[in-house]
């Protein structure tokens, strides 16, 4: 079976919100009847209600495996910040940024959906082969300035990404004020 990052990612979530709500409501029931573990009632109630939650989770999972969840490797944050998804994130094997200007996103093979994904969110770019995997190029002053600096202007860059950003950047805006 393929893995869908967007689908795992959301069964983690579910998963989560479930087993969440399901402790929330353990605890709640056990303030309100203190003495519940030591009636032969109470725990066969807590353990049916283990198992009730226990099949939500299933039957969620089978249902999500019904539908195809399109990965999205950008996100919006809580403080309104456009970013990047942790599975692009470790995805991605490594950016070129070349003055012509272009700009080269590695991946290996296993990774396709997620780099047509990132072509898709940018509206530019080809995904490619080469000896060590699968290349996301973007060409073009026009593309880069009208798709690519917008996004990577608004995400937070990776520490060692970050300066090599600016400085390409700069090279990039300067080309095209010229």
């Amino acid at each position: 079976m393929k893995t869908n990052p967007s689908r795992d990612q959301l069964t983690k979530s579910l998963d989560r919100r479930i087993k969440h709500l399901m402790i929330r409501v353990l605890e709640k029931f056990e303030d309100r009847f203190p003495d519940v573990d030591d009636t032969r009632d109470g725990q066969v109630f807590k353990s049916d209600l283990r198992n009730a939650f226990n099949d939500a989770i299933r039957a969620q999972r089978d249902e999500l495996r019904d539908y195809d969840v399109d990965y999205r490797p950008l996100k919006v944050t809580d403080d309104n910040v456009l970013a990047m998804t942790q599975t692009f994130m470790q995805t991605v094997q490594k950016i070129d940024f070349d003055p012509k200007p272009s700009i080269r996103f590695y991946a290996g093979t296993q990774h396709r959906r997620v780099l047509e994904a990132l072509r898709n969110e940018l509206g530019a770019g080809v995904v490619t082969t080469d000896d060590d995997g699968l290349v996301l190029e973007i060409v073009g002053l026009l593309d880069i300035v009208r798709s690519v600096l917008p996004i990577m202007d608004r995400y937070r860059l990776h520490a060692n990404i970050s300066p090599r950003y600016d400085e390409w950047r700069g090279q990039v805006v300067k080309l095209y004020r010229s």
